[in-house]
């Protein structure tokens, strides 16, 4: 009888608690900081403790010329990365390596014209949502590109390993550099979500704001690994973590930490020399496809739509800063399409084409293209650098095929980034 009060007593509190959450106002004006390069020196702390993927990426993008193209994407990146390590012949370091110089070089020699700086302004694990907070903190302080690539998959939309999409260190850490109010509702739709970030944000008692960060983390971390199969590693909302079967050798090690990298497996801070990708990496190939059924398993859950608005507002924002936008739908394997089935991607793919037509964007799907085959993925969705070569060759026959992106290119004569941009 005591149990049976005790749980009445608990479920009216957290009846209670749920509608105190639903009521709180969401759309408060936020004082947003600055972000300059001034916030990115190089110090020795730095290189012994290192920063979060964001911190890397806000420097490479600040501290640099604004670039002809920004290529924007998660972990599926990784393999226009191990491309740019073969055509250099040297290693690429997340940290400070954020130029494309394949798609640079495709890019000139289908434009005959020397080349553009691409920038490619990717992280592990990201969501339409984050792309458009680093754009709002990065754009409105050094401008946008004439020119952006937005590459997306289903994962991008229907991850049901994300919580919300305020949940990521991407969006948590851009948000605070420019004005997101407007989106609170939407990044944080869920009760829990939403007095967590009350707690940090809105309300006066700040010392909830660690017991809650713990006890929801502690939640969704107990969510996330009842899904993962015994001795994969959780990642939580991130893309990548997952088992890679090696040999104990020292090269072995060595290639297996490559390919997490590639698939997006790191997290936290990342120092100098940690997370590098080296030329001439051995193809291995790895069956993420249970992964996949676990992130895929609601093909619609409430981030679906928040996703979509994202995009669309995503867009429209891009076109009020003056850059022209290819949507490219990523190129994924005959297996990882089999998870979702047609139906899915039929519809998926009209609601894509809708937004971009509404927001005058570019949209082009590789998803089935026949030039991606099995020797150029290194799992299910990630490319290896094969795979990385063709995609650089298809997104510059897209550009100098389409005339609105080659318009946007040929506009943007005035920063002389070529003359800027890193060294490879």
């Amino acid at each position: 009888m005591l149990n049976l009060s005790r749980f009445i007593a608990a479920s009216a509190c957290f009846a209670v608690l749920n509608g105190v959450i639903a009521a709180l106002p969401a759309t408060q004006k936020q004082t947003a900081s600055i972000l300059t390069d001034e916030n990115f020196e190089l110090t020795d702390k730095v290189k012994q403790e290192g920063k979060p993927s964001s911190w890397w990426l806000a420097r490479a993008y600040l501290t640099g010329a604004r670039p002809d193209v920004a290529v924007l994407g998660s972990s599926q990146i990784g393999g226009l990365q191990a491309a740019d390590a073969n055509l250099t012949g040297r290693s690429i370091d997340f940290v400070d390596n954020h130029h494309c110089p394949t798609i640079e070089k495709a890019l000139s020699n289908s434009r005959h014209e020397p080349e553009r700086y691409v920038f490619l302004s990717a992280l592990p694990g990201a969501m339409i949502s984050d792309h458009f907070a680093i754009a709002k903190a990065l754009y409105k302080t050094k401008g946008a590109p004439p020119l952006v690539v937005l590459t997306i998959s289903p994962r991008d939309f229907i991850d049901n390993s994300l919580p919300c999409a305020g949940a990521t260190e991407p969006y948590r850490y851009f948000s605070k550099f420019s004005d997101m109010s407007a989106y609170v509702n939407r990044a944080f739709n869920r009760p829990w979500s939403r007095l967590e970030y009350f707690a940090g944000q809105e309300i006066p008692t700040r010392r909830l704001e660690i017991p809650l960060k713990e006890s929801s983390k502690a939640f969704v971390q107990s969510f996330l690994l009842g899904g993962i199969a015994s001795g994969a590693n959780a990642s939580g909302p991130n893309e990548g973590s997952k088992s890679i079967s090696a040999s104990q050798s020292a090269a072995g090690n060595l290639v297996a930490d490559q390919v997490k990298f590639v698939m997006g497996g790191y997290e936290g801070n990342i120092k100098p020399g940690q997370a590098v990708l080296t030329p001439n990496l051995p193809k291995l190939f790895v069956d993420n496809s249970r992964d996949y059924r676990r992130r895929y398993k609601n093909t619609h859950p409430d981030t679906y739509d928040v996703q979509f608005d994202y995009l669309s507002d995503f867009l429209s924002f891009l076109r009020s800063e003056g850059s022209t936008v290819l949507v490219l739908g990523m190129p994924l394997t005959p297996e990882n399409r089999a998870i979702l089935g047609d139906k899915f991607f039929a519809e998926y793919g009209k609601k894509v084409a809708e937004v971009c037509s509404r927001n005058k964007a570019v949209y082009v799907s590789l998803v089935e293209d026949p030039r991606f085959g099995r020797g150029d993925f290194c799992d299910t969705v990630h490319l290896n650098a094969d795979g990385g070569s063709k995609l650089a060759s298809a997104v510059a026959s897209i550009i100098t095929a389409n005339e609105p992106l080659t318009a946007a290119l040929d506009a943007h004569t005035g920063s002389l980034a070529t003359r800027n941009k890193p060294t490879p």
